[in-house]
Protein backbone atom coordinates (compact mmCIF):
# COMPACT_ATOMS: atom_id res chain seq x y z
CA UNK A 1 0.00 0.00 0.00
CA UNK A 2 1.24 3.67 -1.10
CA UNK A 3 -0.25 6.70 0.00
CA UNK A 4 1.44 9.05 -2.45
CA UNK A 5 0.59 7.61 -5.49
CA UNK A 6 2.15 8.79 -8.89
CA UNK A 7 4.94 11.35 -9.38
CA UNK A 8 7.19 12.29 -11.70
CA UNK A 9 11.05 11.72 -12.05
CA UNK A 10 13.14 12.52 -9.08
CA UNK A 11 16.13 14.52 -10.11
CA UNK A 12 19.40 14.00 -8.23
CA UNK A 13 19.99 18.13 -7.61
CA UNK A 14 16.51 18.15 -5.68
CA UNK A 15 17.33 15.82 -3.43
CA UNK A 16 21.15 15.15 -2.81
CA UNK A 17 21.86 17.96 -0.31
CA UNK A 18 22.06 18.54 3.31
CA UNK A 19 18.92 19.68 4.54
CA UNK A 20 21.37 21.70 7.54
CA UNK A 21 22.86 24.18 5.13
CA UNK A 22 19.29 24.62 2.65
CA UNK A 23 16.72 24.71 5.30
CA UNK A 24 14.35 26.44 2.89
CA UNK A 25 14.40 24.14 -0.13
CA UNK A 26 11.70 22.09 -0.58
CA UNK A 27 10.65 18.85 1.77
CA UNK A 28 11.96 15.86 -0.79
CA UNK A 29 9.36 13.37 -0.84
CA UNK A 30 10.15 9.67 -0.18
CA UNK A 31 12.21 7.91 -1.60
CA UNK A 32 10.21 5.65 -4.03
CA UNK A 33 11.78 2.66 -3.01
CA UNK A 34 10.46 3.13 0.24
CA UNK A 35 6.77 4.21 -0.33
CA UNK A 36 5.14 1.10 1.08
CA UNK A 37 3.76 0.35 4.24
CA UNK A 38 4.78 -3.64 4.77
CA UNK A 39 2.14 -5.82 6.11
CA UNK A 40 5.33 -7.22 8.77
CA UNK A 41 5.27 -3.97 10.63
CA UNK A 42 1.41 -3.29 10.90
CA UNK A 43 0.80 -6.12 14.22
CA UNK A 44 3.67 -4.80 16.28
CA UNK A 45 2.54 -1.18 15.67
CA UNK A 46 -0.80 -1.67 16.66
CA UNK A 47 0.21 -3.79 19.64
CA UNK A 48 2.90 -1.40 20.59
CA UNK A 49 0.96 2.10 19.70
CA UNK A 50 -2.64 1.52 19.45
CA UNK A 51 -3.47 2.00 23.02
CA UNK A 52 -2.17 5.63 21.68
CA UNK A 53 -3.06 6.26 18.69
CA UNK A 54 -4.56 5.11 15.69
CA UNK A 55 -2.02 3.55 13.91
CA UNK A 56 -3.29 3.62 10.71
CA UNK A 57 -4.90 7.86 10.56
CA UNK A 58 -1.34 8.84 11.61
CA UNK A 59 0.56 7.96 8.79
CA UNK A 60 -1.45 9.36 6.66
CA UNK A 61 0.49 12.35 5.03
CA UNK A 62 1.13 15.31 7.54
CA UNK A 63 3.57 17.47 9.00
CA UNK A 64 5.42 14.58 10.85
CA UNK A 65 5.49 12.00 7.95
CA UNK A 66 6.15 14.88 5.74
CA UNK A 67 9.55 16.12 7.83
CA UNK A 68 10.98 12.41 8.28
CA UNK A 69 10.01 11.55 4.47
CA UNK A 70 12.82 14.63 3.71
CA UNK A 71 14.99 12.93 6.04
CA UNK A 72 15.33 9.60 4.20
CA UNK A 73 17.65 10.89 1.81
CA UNK A 74 20.72 12.31 3.85
CA UNK A 75 22.98 11.05 6.45
CA UNK A 76 24.01 12.36 9.93
CA UNK A 77 23.51 16.28 9.04
CA UNK A 78 26.47 17.07 11.40
CA UNK A 79 28.64 13.96 10.68
CA UNK A 80 28.49 14.67 6.96
CA UNK A 81 31.21 17.56 7.22
CA UNK A 82 33.15 15.39 9.40
CA UNK A 83 33.35 12.74 6.55
CA UNK A 84 34.15 15.12 3.98
CA UNK A 85 37.30 16.55 6.26
CA UNK A 86 38.50 12.45 6.96
CA UNK A 87 38.72 12.34 3.20
CA UNK A 88 40.33 15.72 2.81
CA UNK A 89 42.90 15.36 5.67
CA UNK A 90 43.62 11.44 5.46
CA UNK A 91 42.00 8.80 7.97
CA UNK A 92 44.12 8.54 10.46
CA UNK A 93 44.85 12.76 10.79
CA UNK A 94 40.97 12.41 11.04
CA UNK A 95 40.60 9.92 13.51
CA UNK A 96 43.26 11.48 15.33
CA UNK A 97 41.98 14.84 15.47
CA UNK A 98 38.10 13.69 16.30
CA UNK A 99 39.31 11.54 19.18
CA UNK A 100 41.58 14.58 20.60
CA UNK A 101 38.36 17.10 19.87
CA UNK A 102 36.09 14.19 21.36
CA UNK A 103 38.44 13.22 24.90
CA UNK A 104 39.85 17.15 25.63
CA UNK A 105 37.96 19.53 23.95
CA UNK A 106 38.13 21.05 20.41
CA UNK A 107 39.70 23.90 21.93
CA UNK A 108 42.64 22.07 22.38
CA UNK A 109 43.36 21.11 18.26
CA UNK A 110 44.83 23.62 16.76
CA UNK A 111 43.66 24.94 13.23
CA UNK A 112 40.85 22.43 13.73
CA UNK A 113 39.10 21.76 10.76
CA UNK A 114 35.74 23.36 9.88
CA UNK A 115 33.73 20.61 10.04
CA UNK A 116 34.79 19.15 13.81
CA UNK A 117 34.10 22.72 15.36
CA UNK A 118 30.76 22.66 14.19
CA UNK A 119 30.17 18.82 15.28
CA UNK A 120 31.73 19.67 18.59
CA UNK A 121 29.46 22.87 18.91
CA UNK A 122 26.58 20.80 18.31
CA UNK A 123 27.81 18.49 20.83
CA UNK A 124 28.80 20.46 24.14
CA UNK A 125 25.68 22.08 23.59
CA UNK A 126 23.36 19.07 23.22
CA UNK A 127 22.77 18.23 26.97
CA UNK A 128 21.64 22.00 27.83
CA UNK A 129 18.86 21.19 25.11
CA UNK A 130 16.91 18.82 27.45
CA UNK A 131 15.27 18.81 30.48
CA UNK A 132 18.20 16.36 32.16
CA UNK A 133 15.97 15.65 35.62
CA UNK A 134 12.93 14.67 33.46
CA UNK A 135 15.24 12.68 31.17
CA UNK A 136 16.89 11.24 34.70
CA UNK A 137 13.90 10.03 35.57
CA UNK A 138 13.07 8.65 32.26
CA UNK A 139 15.70 6.79 32.46
CA UNK A 140 15.18 4.92 35.52
CA UNK A 141 11.44 4.36 34.36
CA UNK A 142 13.12 2.46 32.02
CA UNK A 143 15.31 0.83 33.79
CA UNK A 144 12.64 -0.56 35.49
CA UNK A 145 10.73 -2.54 32.61
CA UNK A 146 9.79 -5.87 33.26
CA UNK A 147 12.61 -8.57 32.66
CA UNK A 148 10.31 -10.13 30.14
CA UNK A 149 9.92 -6.59 28.21
CA UNK A 150 13.46 -6.09 28.08
CA UNK A 151 14.26 -9.49 26.63
CA UNK A 152 11.01 -8.89 23.67
CA UNK A 153 12.93 -5.59 22.77
CA UNK A 154 16.43 -7.23 22.58
CA UNK A 155 14.10 -10.11 20.62
CA UNK A 156 13.07 -6.74 18.88
CA UNK A 157 16.61 -5.80 17.95
CA UNK A 158 17.13 -9.10 16.49
CA UNK A 159 13.91 -9.00 14.10
CA UNK A 160 14.92 -5.42 13.27
CA UNK A 161 18.39 -6.01 12.01
CA UNK A 162 17.15 -9.02 9.74
CA UNK A 163 13.75 -7.13 8.76
CA UNK A 164 14.17 -3.74 8.09
CA UNK A 165 15.07 -2.79 4.76
CA UNK A 166 18.08 -0.49 4.83
CA UNK A 167 19.10 -1.80 8.00
CA UNK A 168 19.51 -5.02 6.62
CA UNK A 169 20.87 -3.62 3.38
CA UNK A 170 23.39 -2.00 4.96
CA UNK A 171 24.30 -4.26 7.81
CA UNK A 172 24.70 -7.35 5.02
CA UNK A 173 26.69 -5.20 2.68
CA UNK A 174 29.26 -4.13 5.13
CA UNK A 175 29.71 -7.87 6.21
CA UNK A 176 30.92 -6.58 9.72
CA UNK A 177 28.68 -9.68 10.85
CA UNK A 178 29.79 -12.42 9.26
CA UNK A 179 33.47 -11.04 8.81
CA UNK A 180 34.07 -9.84 11.79
CA UNK A 181 31.38 -11.05 14.00
CA UNK A 182 33.32 -10.82 17.60
CA UNK A 183 34.31 -7.50 17.84
CA UNK A 184 30.73 -6.47 16.24
CA UNK A 185 28.60 -8.36 18.76
CA UNK A 186 30.19 -6.94 21.39
CA UNK A 187 31.13 -3.41 20.43
CA UNK A 188 27.21 -3.24 19.69
CA UNK A 189 25.91 -4.73 22.90
CA UNK A 190 28.33 -2.74 24.76
CA UNK A 191 27.58 0.95 23.76
CA UNK A 192 23.62 0.15 23.86
CA UNK A 193 24.24 -1.22 27.61
CA UNK A 194 26.71 2.60 28.03
CA UNK A 195 23.68 4.45 26.66
CA UNK A 196 21.75 2.59 30.47
CA UNK A 197 24.24 4.57 32.06
CA UNK A 198 23.47 8.25 34.39
CA UNK A 199 26.47 9.48 33.07
CA UNK A 200 25.11 9.27 29.47
CA UNK A 201 23.98 12.82 29.81
CA UNK A 202 27.68 13.70 30.97
CA UNK A 203 29.13 15.18 27.48
CA UNK A 204 32.68 14.02 29.07
CA UNK A 205 32.04 10.47 29.62
CA UNK A 206 32.95 7.60 28.09
CA UNK A 207 29.36 6.47 27.44
CA UNK A 208 28.40 9.80 25.43
CA UNK A 209 31.40 9.41 23.52
CA UNK A 210 31.16 6.09 22.91
CA UNK A 211 27.74 6.84 20.98
CA UNK A 212 29.56 9.53 19.15
CA UNK A 213 32.28 7.09 17.88
CA UNK A 214 29.51 4.73 16.86
CA UNK A 215 27.66 8.01 15.38
CA UNK A 216 30.68 8.64 13.22
CA UNK A 217 30.89 5.07 12.45
CA UNK A 218 27.07 4.79 10.76
CA UNK A 219 28.39 7.95 8.62
CA UNK A 220 31.26 6.42 7.53
CA UNK A 221 29.73 3.43 6.56
CA UNK A 222 26.66 5.35 4.43
CA UNK A 223 29.23 7.36 2.95
CA UNK A 224 31.16 4.11 1.47
CA UNK A 225 27.99 2.20 0.62
CA UNK A 226 26.06 5.56 -1.39
CA UNK A 227 29.63 4.78 -3.61
CA UNK A 228 28.90 0.99 -3.99
CA UNK A 229 25.58 1.35 -4.89
CA UNK A 230 25.52 4.22 -7.02
CA UNK A 231 23.25 7.02 -8.02
CA UNK A 232 20.58 4.80 -9.60
CA UNK A 233 20.30 2.98 -6.69
CA UNK A 234 19.93 6.40 -4.44
CA UNK A 235 17.59 7.81 -6.36
CA UNK A 236 15.04 4.71 -5.23
CA UNK A 237 16.22 4.30 -2.07
CA UNK A 238 17.72 7.36 -0.60
CA UNK A 239 20.35 7.62 1.71
CA UNK A 240 21.72 3.65 2.85
CA UNK A 241 21.49 5.11 6.72
CA UNK A 242 19.26 7.59 6.62
CA UNK A 243 18.52 10.26 9.03
CA UNK A 244 15.03 9.11 9.72
CA UNK A 245 16.18 5.73 10.59
CA UNK A 246 18.45 7.27 13.23
CA UNK A 247 15.40 7.88 15.37
CA UNK A 248 14.64 4.45 16.08
CA UNK A 249 18.11 4.16 17.97
CA UNK A 250 16.47 6.37 20.41
CA UNK A 251 13.09 4.50 20.94
CA UNK A 252 14.95 1.41 23.05
CA UNK A 253 14.73 3.70 25.59
CA UNK A 254 10.41 4.15 25.89
CA UNK A 255 9.97 0.45 23.81
CA UNK A 256 10.18 -1.46 26.93
CA UNK A 257 7.83 0.62 29.47
CA UNK A 258 5.58 0.54 26.12
CA UNK A 259 5.70 -3.24 26.17
CA UNK A 260 4.41 -3.16 30.12
CA UNK A 261 1.83 -1.13 29.43
CA UNK A 262 0.32 -2.94 26.45
CA UNK A 263 0.13 -5.81 29.36
CA UNK A 264 -1.68 -3.53 31.83
CA UNK A 265 0.98 -1.69 34.04
CA UNK A 266 0.58 1.55 32.71
CA UNK A 267 2.07 4.51 32.36
CA UNK A 268 0.94 8.04 33.80
CA UNK A 269 0.89 11.16 31.59
CA UNK A 270 3.93 12.11 33.62
CA UNK A 271 5.96 8.98 32.91
CA UNK A 272 5.34 8.65 29.34
CA UNK A 273 6.78 12.89 29.03
CA UNK A 274 9.65 11.89 31.36
CA UNK A 275 10.60 8.79 29.01
CA UNK A 276 10.11 10.79 25.93
CA UNK A 277 13.11 13.18 26.82
CA UNK A 278 14.97 9.85 28.09
CA UNK A 279 14.38 9.07 24.54
CA UNK A 280 14.58 12.22 22.56
CA UNK A 281 18.02 12.74 24.18
CA UNK A 282 18.97 9.58 22.94
CA UNK A 283 17.96 10.12 19.55
CA UNK A 284 19.59 13.29 18.89
CA UNK A 285 22.63 12.13 20.79
CA UNK A 286 22.42 9.15 17.64
CA UNK A 287 22.10 11.58 15.05
CA UNK A 288 18.46 12.82 14.58
CA UNK A 289 18.08 16.60 13.92
CA UNK A 290 16.49 18.88 16.27
CA UNK A 291 13.88 18.99 13.16
CA UNK A 292 12.54 15.78 14.03
CA UNK A 293 12.33 16.64 18.09
CA UNK A 294 9.07 15.40 19.17
CA UNK A 295 7.86 17.81 21.43
CA UNK A 296 6.28 15.60 23.67
CA UNK A 297 5.10 11.97 24.47
CA UNK A 298 2.18 11.12 21.74
CA UNK A 299 4.13 12.96 19.63
CA UNK A 300 6.92 11.19 19.92
CA UNK A 301 5.12 7.44 19.73
CA UNK A 302 3.45 9.12 16.39
CA UNK A 303 6.79 9.60 14.78
CA UNK A 304 7.70 6.24 16.01
CA UNK A 305 4.93 4.39 14.49
CA UNK A 306 5.22 5.99 11.34
CA UNK A 307 9.03 5.28 10.79
CA UNK A 308 8.58 1.83 12.11
CA UNK A 309 5.59 1.56 9.44
CA UNK A 310 8.29 2.45 6.82
CA UNK A 311 10.46 -0.09 7.89
CA UNK A 312 9.54 -2.05 4.10
CA UNK A 313 10.91 -5.71 3.23
CA UNK A 314 13.75 -7.02 4.48
CA UNK A 315 17.19 -7.49 2.41
CA UNK A 316 18.58 -10.11 0.39
CA UNK A 317 20.97 -10.20 2.86
CA UNK A 318 18.31 -11.86 5.51
CA UNK A 319 19.15 -14.90 5.88
CA UNK A 320 23.02 -14.63 6.36
CA UNK A 321 22.31 -11.99 8.84
CA UNK A 322 20.21 -14.06 11.34
CA UNK A 323 22.98 -17.07 10.62
CA UNK A 324 25.27 -14.41 11.71
CA UNK A 325 23.66 -12.40 14.30
CA UNK A 326 21.40 -15.44 15.97
CA UNK A 327 23.95 -18.20 15.17
CA UNK A 328 25.70 -20.00 17.94
CA UNK A 329 28.88 -18.04 18.03
CA UNK A 330 27.31 -14.95 19.16
CA UNK A 331 25.40 -16.27 22.32
CA UNK A 332 28.72 -18.25 22.57
CA UNK A 333 30.63 -15.11 22.42
CA UNK A 334 28.73 -13.07 24.92
CA UNK A 335 28.59 -16.19 27.42
CA UNK A 336 32.20 -16.81 27.16
CA UNK A 337 33.06 -15.93 31.16
CA UNK A 338 30.36 -18.56 32.37
CA UNK A 339 31.53 -20.69 34.84
CA UNK A 340 32.54 -23.78 32.81
CA UNK A 341 29.60 -26.15 33.44
CA UNK A 342 27.17 -22.94 32.26
CA UNK A 343 29.18 -22.56 29.52
CA UNK A 344 29.20 -25.98 28.07
CA UNK A 345 25.17 -25.83 28.51
CA UNK A 346 25.01 -22.80 26.41
CA UNK A 347 27.72 -24.37 23.62
CA UNK A 348 25.17 -27.46 23.61
CA UNK A 349 22.07 -25.46 23.58
CA UNK A 350 23.05 -22.26 22.09
CA UNK A 351 20.21 -22.38 19.21
CA UNK A 352 17.34 -23.62 21.46
CA UNK A 353 18.36 -20.98 23.82
CA UNK A 354 18.21 -18.19 21.27
CA UNK A 355 14.49 -19.71 20.17
CA UNK A 356 13.63 -18.70 23.35
CA UNK A 357 15.47 -15.83 24.04
CA UNK A 358 15.24 -13.94 20.78
CA UNK A 359 13.24 -15.61 18.82
CA UNK A 360 10.07 -16.19 21.11
CA UNK A 361 10.06 -12.86 23.14
CA UNK A 362 10.10 -11.04 19.43
CA UNK A 363 7.42 -13.07 18.15
CA UNK A 364 5.23 -11.47 21.35
CA UNK A 365 4.69 -7.98 19.74
CA UNK A 366 5.70 -9.20 16.05
CA UNK A 367 3.29 -12.55 16.07
CA UNK A 368 4.94 -15.68 15.61
CA UNK A 369 4.09 -16.12 11.34
CA UNK A 370 6.41 -12.90 10.97
CA UNK A 371 9.35 -14.62 13.04
CA UNK A 372 8.97 -17.81 10.63
CA UNK A 373 9.52 -15.52 7.84
CA UNK A 374 12.22 -13.82 9.48
CA UNK A 375 13.70 -17.62 10.32
CA UNK A 376 13.11 -19.16 6.23
CA UNK A 377 16.65 -20.57 4.81
CA UNK A 378 18.24 -19.85 7.42
CA UNK A 379 19.97 -22.45 10.00
CA UNK A 380 17.17 -22.51 12.18
CA UNK A 381 14.34 -23.39 9.60
CA UNK A 382 15.42 -27.08 9.65
CA UNK A 383 15.73 -27.28 12.70
CA UNK A 384 12.03 -27.29 13.45
CA UNK A 385 10.92 -25.26 16.26
CA UNK A 386 7.55 -24.61 16.98
CA UNK A 387 7.80 -20.91 17.30
CA UNK A 388 3.90 -20.48 17.71
CA UNK A 389 3.96 -22.62 21.06
CA UNK A 390 7.42 -20.25 22.16
CA UNK A 391 5.97 -17.41 21.11
CA UNK A 392 2.36 -18.68 23.56
CA UNK A 393 4.27 -19.44 26.56
CA UNK A 394 6.60 -16.35 26.27
CA UNK A 395 3.19 -14.24 26.56
CA UNK A 396 2.50 -16.45 29.35
CA UNK A 397 5.32 -15.36 31.23
CA UNK A 398 5.17 -12.13 30.31
CA UNK A 399 1.99 -11.42 31.83
CA UNK A 400 2.83 -13.03 34.81
CA UNK A 401 6.19 -11.00 35.10
CA UNK A 402 4.08 -7.86 34.41
CA UNK A 403 1.50 -8.65 36.91
CA UNK A 404 4.21 -9.01 40.03
CA UNK A 405 5.54 -5.71 38.47
CA UNK A 406 1.83 -3.53 39.12
CA UNK A 407 1.64 -5.36 42.32
CA UNK A 408 5.20 -4.06 43.24
CA UNK A 409 4.28 -0.28 41.86
CA UNK A 410 1.44 -0.29 44.44
CA UNK A 411 3.05 -1.59 47.19
CA UNK A 412 3.94 1.57 49.76
CA UNK A 413 7.65 0.92 49.78
CA UNK A 414 10.62 0.10 47.38
CA UNK A 415 13.43 -2.01 47.35
CA UNK A 416 16.25 0.05 48.17
CA UNK A 417 18.75 -2.18 47.37
CA UNK A 418 17.13 -2.28 43.55
CA UNK A 419 16.44 1.36 43.37
CA UNK A 420 20.41 1.67 44.09
CA UNK A 421 21.50 -0.32 41.66
CA UNK A 422 19.51 1.04 39.13
CA UNK A 423 20.07 4.81 39.65
CA UNK A 424 23.95 3.68 39.66
CA UNK A 425 23.71 1.62 36.21
CA UNK A 426 25.39 -1.63 38.20
CA UNK A 427 23.51 -4.27 36.10
CA UNK A 428 24.89 -2.38 32.85
CA UNK A 429 28.54 -1.63 34.38
CA UNK A 430 28.59 -5.11 35.34
CA UNK A 431 27.66 -6.39 31.69
CA UNK A 432 30.63 -3.83 30.39
CA UNK A 433 33.08 -5.13 32.67
CA UNK A 434 31.80 -8.86 31.19
CA UNK A 435 32.00 -7.28 27.84
CA UNK A 436 35.90 -5.66 28.29
CA UNK A 437 36.80 -8.92 29.51
CA UNK A 438 35.99 -10.60 26.38
CA UNK A 439 37.28 -8.59 24.07
CA UNK A 440 40.81 -8.49 26.01
CA UNK A 441 40.75 -12.59 26.20
CA UNK A 442 40.16 -12.26 22.42
CA UNK A 443 42.44 -9.21 21.87
CA UNK A 444 39.49 -7.11 20.17
CA UNK A 445 40.03 -3.51 19.88
CA UNK A 446 36.87 -1.80 21.17
CA UNK A 447 37.33 1.57 19.46
CA UNK A 448 34.82 2.18 17.40
CA UNK A 449 37.19 2.72 14.11
CA UNK A 450 36.20 -0.43 11.67
CA UNK A 451 34.66 1.73 9.18
CA UNK A 452 37.85 4.68 9.08
CA UNK A 453 39.23 3.40 5.85
CA UNK A 454 35.62 2.81 4.25
CA UNK A 455 34.18 5.64 2.03
CA UNK A 456 35.21 4.60 -0.88
CA UNK A 457 33.14 2.05 -0.98
CA UNK A 458 35.86 -0.86 -1.64
CA UNK A 459 35.04 -4.45 0.29
CA UNK A 460 31.21 -3.74 0.63
CA UNK A 461 29.44 -6.06 -1.08
CA UNK A 462 26.56 -5.04 -3.86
Amino acid sequence: MTVTGERPDILLEDVDFNRRDHPDRPLRPIPPGRDQFADQWRHMRKFMFGQWIDVDKEVEPNDITRMRDDYFWQGDEHMIGVVDAFERIGYERGRALFEQALTRGIDTVEDAPRELVDLFEHLDQLPGQFDLVAAERGRMLAMSSTVSATTIIRGWAVYETAMTGDISAATGATGRFADDGPRRFIETARVFAEFTLPEIFDRHSEAFQDVVRVRLMHALASRGLRRKWGDDLYLKFGEPIPVTSLLGFGSGMLLGRLVDHAFGRKLTHQELEDLAEYSSFSGRLWGAPERLYSPNGLELIKSLNYVLARGGKPSPWRAELIDAIAGPEHLRTLTETLPGLLKKVVFRYANQITANIAFAPAGVVFGYEQINAMLEGTMFEPLGYNIERRVRNFERLTRLNVGIAILADRAPWSNPIRERRKRSGAAARERIAMLNKIADGKQIPLTYTSHDRSTSGEGFTG
